[in-house]
């Protein structure tokens, strides 16, 4: 019985250990290094918060992040245009509903500085919280719109 037992643990490590090798070392896209990131605005996590979503979309089209003398392809975002609007207030004066508009110019270049790929993005969103701590719900807010891009960048990488 601990024969079979042990033989059985065995083949589901082998199973499980290669399937879960293969996909992390697998790789089907390019390397990419995000050369440029202007945002027009003072907002202190507002450069975070863009890199972070930009970051996770170029990872999730299945392309790796590496500024190296091996990357093939640049990333350079500028963003044209950021604008919040408190369009809601709850019962102590405190916004809850932002209204968010950006507008941004996404630039994909290759090792020779071959433009790939140029392209407008606008994005428009609404974010509605409980109106208790307006600065937290700025920093939510911020995050629905970048998640936004987040899956636009992806969407454009992957074709």
């Amino acid at each position: 019985m601990k024969k079979m037992y042990k033989i059985f643990l065995i083949f589901i490590a082998l199973v499980f250990g290669c399937t879960l090798k293969k996909e992390a070392t697998e790789t089907t896209g390019h390397i990419y290094c995000v050369k440029e990131l202007k945002i027009p605005t003072a907002e202190a996590t507002a450069l975070d918060v863009f890199n972070k979503f930009i970051s996770d979309a170029i990872l999730m089209a299945g392309n790796r992040i590496e500024c190296s003398d091996r990357t093939t392809r640049f990333i350079a975002i500028d963003i044209k245009k950021i604008s919040f609007h408190e369009i809601g207030y709850s019962s102590a004066q405190r916004a809850t509903i932002y209204k968010m508009n950006i507008r941004l110019h996404l630039k994909v270049e290759n090792i020779n500085g071959d433009t790939i790929l140029s392209k407008m993005i606008r994005e428009t969103t609404q974010y509605v919280g409980t109106g208790l701590r307006a600065d937290f719900e700025k920093r939510y807010a911020l995050e629905d719109l970048a998640r936004l891009l987040e899956i636009r960048i992806y969407s454009l990488l992957k074709e």
